[in-house]
């Protein structure tokens, strides 16, 4: 008797999950995933800043090898602190935009040699990147 009972149940019973059962396994993937998530926030930030910091460091690095190549005597000539970019050469091909901010390197030129001459120091800056040099007169 209690067999008939069973057999009858089984099939007439609804087949499938309730809508209880989905919410709540819902539930329990965004309980748990959730902490996930927020372990990986910090990563992408570091990622996204080591990016831009990349970005100014090549930039810079550009901008002092394009100035390195220039002979000693216009450089010693361009001394300043910071030097105007438009006397070495057309200023505009320095600047560049980021996440649609503009920059523009700072460029500073000195005298390393202690007043005898003969060396200078070339000293590029590109939103707290700085990169130096130093060049001969040979």
């Amino acid at each position: 008797m209690i067999r008939l009972v069973r057999e009858k149940r089984a099939g007439k019973g609804p087949k499938g999950f309730s809508l209880l059962e989905v919410l709540l396994a819902v539930f329990i993937l965004v309980v748990a995933i959730g902490p996930l998530i927020n372990a990986y926030r910090p990563s992408l930030f570091s990622t996204l800043t080591e990016q831009t910091q990349t970005v100014f460091a090549n930039q810079a690095r550009q901008t002092l090898n394009r100035i390195a190549c220039l002979n000693f005597t216009t450089l010693w000539n361009s001394q300043g602190n910071p030097v105007n970019l438009g006397n070495l050469f057309t200023a505009s091909d320095e600047t560049f935009s980021l996440n649609g901010a503009t920059y523009n390197p700072t460029v500073s030129i000195v005298d390393a040699s202690n007043g005898a001459g003969g060396l200078v120091e070339i000293t590029v800056t590109v939103s707290g990147v700085t990169l130096q040099t130093l060049k001969a007169n040979y």
